[in-house]
């Protein structure tokens, strides 16, 4: 299977950040990428919900991390033992394998425990005794195998029942019960003693392929025939008995799937193991692995929309490899080890470089995906009052709103409103709806927008607002907090500041140190209107 390869927008995701991930996805997989997974990282705020619920889109996936993986390791492993497995298939397989131990499963693979060389010893160094194989339940199955043995007859059941007897050790007369083995020779001159003593499991030595002894007409049990001498029999019958005995159940190491490889290098440098399983989320054993299966990973392929600054995207970017970057922002510190296919441009927004992609490559738009780029280029350009705004995004929200089959302005207004309610968000849903976080110089700034049509509702607000970012700022260490509510009814934006460098907003906007608030007419765009001003006082 394809490595999946993930598209998401930044942190904290807006209209745009979204409906540009399952856009782009959807425009990738009708290009013949059927591996490309739209993701979110973060909650879907209140507009966003509206769109998605308008045009029948299920949300994409929700991720934290693109941190590398044990389900990205390169496998080379896949041995692994049951419980039933004789001890000389388990031995055979340890030493023919690096490290020295395997996960022994049940027959759906789920984990059971482990099996090493020092727990399978002991059954090499035990005494023959006549009952080991009744006693260890040794499967049939497990004999034939092991003695590379042809069989004349029936198998009565799946387990040994009886004992094991050697042919020299019978005196005259004595009688066995049918569940028991005698070990004999093809050409020992006994073959008639072994044949009416009365057990029903004859094991025949020395019998190579194309031999066949003389079977009594009378007898009714099974006959092994094996090429190996009597002696070799007797040693390898007590290497046929089965592991379970020998499995270490408590106390196991091992890994799943989803756990990051820097989880898994520490934990092996506090083990005494060298090898460890690895399993699905469901138990299933995949494999097991050393040290040295941590150099040989697949880094998570990753395309960037609507962001390309590291502060903004997923944990673990610079451990992916970005072979993608669709956006309508500033060109920022996003590092790459390889080549990878960037695309910005000066529109506003990232569904208007999408949009433009369908045409270029001529694949036909589906009204849910029509709607929601139309969503996207009516939040981020705020229904065409930000000076973001182009030519070219209204040119394509048009052809958007003709094939999503609604009327762009009754639609635009409505679902700005849907996603204003201030009333009904706590201050930290306020304030988290459209966050994104800067470096500017030495100081670490937040800024927030929230398109509102409830202008009277942010006051009712203001002080909770204004008290979650002086938090925000203590417990994420930000120098500066700005929240922007923006109404297109009112005509701008009212602008909040908190933080120990207010200086910065004072700089900038002019806000006073009393001040906690001040409207700005005709402030729309976080990007071309806030920003820029803060960027220039902080280099001041």
């Amino acid at each position: 299977m394809a490595q999946a390869i993930y598209v998401f927008g930044h942190q904290n995701p807006d209209t745009d950040s979204i409906c540009a991930s399952l856009s782009y996805a959807y425009l990738k997989q009708a290009l013949g990428n059927e591996n490309v997974v739209a993701c979110r990282l973060g909650n879907i705020n209140k507009e966003t919900k509206y769109v998605l619920d308008y045009f029948n889109v299920e949300p994409p996936k929700l991720i934290k991390s693109v941190k590398p993986q044990v389900s990205d390791l390169h496998f080379n492993n896949f041995s692994m033992a049951t419980e039933q497995d004789s001890v000389l298939k388990t031995m055979n397989q340890i030493i023919s394998n690096p490290g020295r131990s395997l996960p022994v499963v049940d027959t759906d693979k789920k984990l059971l425990g482990i099996i090493s060389l020092p727990d399978i010893i002991q059954a090499y160094t035990d005494p023959y005794v006549e009952s080991i194989l009744k006693d260890t339940e040794t499967p049939y199955k497990n004999i034939i195998e092991i003695l590379d043995a042809r069989i004349i007859g029936e198998i009565p059941q799946d387990y040994v029942t009886g004992n094991v007897y050697t042919n020299t050790e019978l005196v005259a007369g004595q009688k066995l019960n049918a569940e028991d083995f005698v070990v004999t020779a093809l050409n020992d001159g006994s073959l008639e003693k072994a044949f009416n003593v009365g057990a029903e499991n004859i094991i025949i030595s020395n019998t190579p392929i194309g031999t066949m002894p003389l079977i009594p007409e009378n007898y009714k049990g099974l006959v092994f025939l094996s090429n190996h001498s009597p002696f070799e029999v007797i040693r390898l019958l007590t290497q046929v008995i089965p592991i379970t005995n020998f499995v270490k159940r408590e106390n196991l190491e091992y890994f799943v799937t989803y756990e990051t490889i820097d989880d898994v290098k520490e934990n092996m440098l506090t083990s005494n193991h060298t090898r460890f399983p690895v399993v699905s989320e469901d138990g299933m054993v995949l494999a097991s692995i050393t040290k040295s299966n941590l150099l040989d990973y697949n880094r998570k392929q990753v395309i960037l929309v609507d962001h390309n600054e590291r502060g903004q995207s997923i944990r673990g970017v610079e451990e992916a490899e970005i072979i993608e970057v669709i956006d309508h922002h500033r060109v920022a510190e996003i590092q790459t080890a390889t080549p990878l296919y960037l695309r910005i441009e000066p529109v506003g927004c990232t569904c208007t470089i999408v949009a433009r992609m369908y045409h270029e490559r001529n694949i036909p738009i589906p009204r849910p995906i029509a709607g929601l780029m139309l969503s996207a280029i009516i939040s981020d350009t705020l229904l065409f009052h930000s000076p973001t705004c182009t030519e070219t995004d209204r040119k394509i929200a048009e052809e958007l709103a003709d094939i999503a089959g609604v009327d762009l302005k009754a639609y635009g207004e409505n679902m700005l409103v849907a996603g204003s309610n201030l009333a009904d968000m706590s201050p930290k849903e306020i304030l988290s709806a459209d966050r994104k976080r800067f470096t500017m110089g030495n100081y670490k700034v937040m800024v927030s927008q929230i398109n509102t049509g409830d202008f009277k509702g942010m006051f009712k607000q203001l002080r909770p607002v204004l008290s979650e970012m002086e938090k925000a700022c203590a417990e994420e260490g930000f120098d500066l907090a700005v929240l922007m509510v923006t109404d297109i009814i009112m005509g701008g934006s009212e602008i909040l500041v908190a933080g120990k460098s207010r200086k910065l907003a004072e700089a900038a906007f002019g806000i006073g140190e009393n001040d906690i608030s001040k409207f700005f007419p005709g402030v729309y765009s976080r990007k071309k209107q806030v920003v820029p001003p803060l960027m220039n006082a902080s280099a001041l």
